[in-house]
């Protein structure tokens, strides 16, 4: 009985206990929902970033904020969002908090913010100052900012301009990353390594991390490249911790103002049957001789005619990409060369850097097989270049070349024996003389008969020695091909695994909803098993397939924007590749062909 009692009233208590906390709840959920704002700095420095917290005491939908809508003189580069939940004394409380980096105007003035009304709560309402970048007041108190320069702000199509960003740090670097500079329709690539040294502005010392890129601009006109942006952690000092050695991070992020950049189309005197070649330096040199061979500078090249000649052409151009470079063989082609057959391979082209500047280079060999003897003359390779340190044109050239062809063994000529070699005519012998002669001739014949036995069975014998010899070639020629066919069928087989292995690479890292790994994983496929290089573009160009195009254009967009971190394309990204490949395969049915298929099963 009294244990009975017990139980009932430790049932009543729970029963208690859940009402409290249910009645708890439902204050919290009807409630009426605060909504508070703040930005991580203010003033702000005009076109430079900051960090707008919306919190918000429910949780709520992400739909419920939209920061492009609400800020409209403010360039939203990406937002991210976090739920929390505590239970203290059977109260519950959650919280949806909203951190939205954005940039503020290139026009200094005071910037009203709100209130904003989100899920039916209103927020709080901020005045955001923004002052020009070089204001004084503004190094008191950022802790991070960039600075950017241009080397020329006037530039021709398709000539390199050189960007330098320099970031300053006011506390220890914790982790970060540097958002490249943007420009629509340009290529951009970082150049050179990265510098650190430190810089004292008003007192403060500041770590300075400078980064170079070459813009090259690919159509005319008033542009703007949009500044670099920084976001990372910094090391800021804890006053929560025991340990006062140990800090905490702090989140920053902050941008460079965007550059003017006027680009002007190619000059209408340019020559339309050259390609527009912008660069620093070009030079176009040619080495004369086949493979292996040394010629004495003071001496004449000779050959034989019909023999082969290789020329090698090169051309290095400071500046432009490589695919800038017009093709060396179509220049050879036009050559006008004598009585002899041209012959040029598929040119090669590499891309390096070299003291922060791109340096690119092709390189071009030729057969050249002549068809008579004399001299044979190989006219200059001639290439004009626009300067882009002088702003003119200037002209390179490949040296012309003069050869001595001797005739060949085969020419036709008729050789006349000299006098030393020619034989005099016999005279007619006489009747005693024609008689010793009949009588020497008839005495030997039965031992030329035996001679042309003996010379029969050698013959015979090496007829034998011939056969088995072409027997014994044939079976070596035979097992030669057999290992030739398995080794080229382990090759196959190697080459199908590994295009397998690459594709698997790419399905885990859309899986997995990873950017970046994504890029790195398609860029190695496509090089390896496409033979393809350059950007995603190349890939989307190659199959021609919307919906693959449109998802390397969102996959570039994500990687290269503040909300990178929120690509969740990854398995539509993957079915719009299946996609493409099956067209692919699809029009190679429809078309014969003797090559292999692009993509084995």
């Amino acid at each position: 009985m009294v244990k009975t009692v017990r139980h009932l009233a430790f049932i009543s208590a729970l029963m208690l206990a859940f009402g409290f906390a249910g009645s708890a709840t439902n204050a919290q959920t009807n409630s009426p929902k605060t909504v508070v704002m703040s930005v991580d700095k203010n003033p702000v420095a005009s076109g430079d970033t900051f960090i707008l917290t919306l919190t918000v005491d429910q949780f709520i939908e992400d739909q419920e904020w939209r920061p492009a809508e609400l800020l409209p003189d403010f360039d939203v580069m990406g937002t991210s969002s976090s739920s929390t939940t505590q239970i203290i004394n059977g109260a519950t409380t959650r919280e949806k908090t909203f951190r939205t980096v954005a940039k503020a105007p290139q026009q200094p003035g005071d910037y009203e913010l709100g209130p904003f009304t989100v899920a039916g709560a209103t927020s709080n309402q901020l005045t955001l100052q923004v002052l020009p970048a070089d204001d004084p007041a503004l190094s008191e108190q950022r802790d991070a900012f960039m600075r950017v320069e241009l080397d020329r702000d006037e530039v021709y199509v398709q000539e390199q301009v050189v960007l330098t960003t320099k970031l300053y740090l006011a506390a220890n670097l914790h982790s970060g990353n540097i958002i490249p500079p943007e420009l629509e329709d340009a290529d951009i690539r970082q150049v050179g390594r990265d510098e650190d040294s430190t810089e004292v502005i008003d007192g403060r010392m500041f770590q300075v991390f400078q980064r170079s890129f070459v813009v090259i601009p690919q159509r005319s006109g008033a542009q703007e490249i949009r500044g670099p942006v920084f976001q990372g952690q910094i090391n800021v000092a804890s006053n929560r911790t025991l340990f006062p050695s140990f800090s905490s991070t702090r989140a920053v992020t902050t941008a460079a103002t965007d550059l003017p950049l006027t680009v002007k189309p190619i000059p209408q005197d340019w020559p339309k049957q050259h390609t527009w070649l912008p660069a620093e330096l070009v030079t176009l040199s040619v080495s004369v001789g086949n493979e292996g061979s040394t010629q004495p500078e003071d001496e004449q090249l000779q050959i034989t005619q019909g023999e082969p000649l290789t020329l090698t052409y090169r051309l290095t151009a400071v500046g432009p990409l490589a695919d800038q470079l017009p093709r060396l063989d179509e220049l050879v082609r036009q050559l006008p060369i004598g009585d002899a057959s041209i012959y040029p391979e598929a040119p090669e082209s590499a891309m390096n850097q070299r003291n922060g500047r791109l340096v690119s280079q092709q390189t071009l060999r030729v057969a050249i097989i002549p068809h008579s003897a004399g001299t044979l003359e190989i006219p200059s390779l001639e290439l004009p270049w626009f300067n882009t340190q002088l702003r003119g044109r200037q002209q390179a050239a490949a040296p012309g070349q003069s050869i001595l062809v001797a005739p060949g063994v085969s020419d036709g000529r008729d050789v006349q024996p000299t006098a030393a070699q020619q034989t005099p005519e016999p005279s007619a012998p006489s009747a005693d003389e024609a008689k010793a002669n009949t009588e020497t001739v008839t005495s030997p014949t039965a031992t030329s008969q035996r001679e042309l036995r003996y010379w029969q069975y050698a013959a015979g014998a090496l007829a034998a020695l011939w056969l088995l010899t072409l027997l014994f070639w044939f079976l070596r020629a035979r097992q030669h091909n057999t290992g030739t066919a398995h080794q080229e069928d382990a090759t196959s087989s190697a080459r199908e695994g590994n295009a397998r292995a690459d594709l698997r690479a790419v399905q885990r890292a859309c899986n997995a909803n990873d950017a970046m790994a994504v890029e790195v994983a398609l860029k190695t496929w496509m090089r390896a098993q496409l033979k393809l290089s350059g950007q995603l573009n190349a890939l989307a160009d190659y199959f021609d397939h919307t919906p693959l195009r449109s998802q390397l254009e969102h996959l570039q967009s994500s990687r290269f924007s503040a909300g990178q971190h929120d690509w969740q394309e990854g398995k539509a990204l993957w079915r719009a590749l299946q996609g493409a490949l099956q067209a692919h395969k699809e029009r190679q049915r429809g078309q014969p062909s003797e090559l292999p298929p692009l993509y084995p099963q």
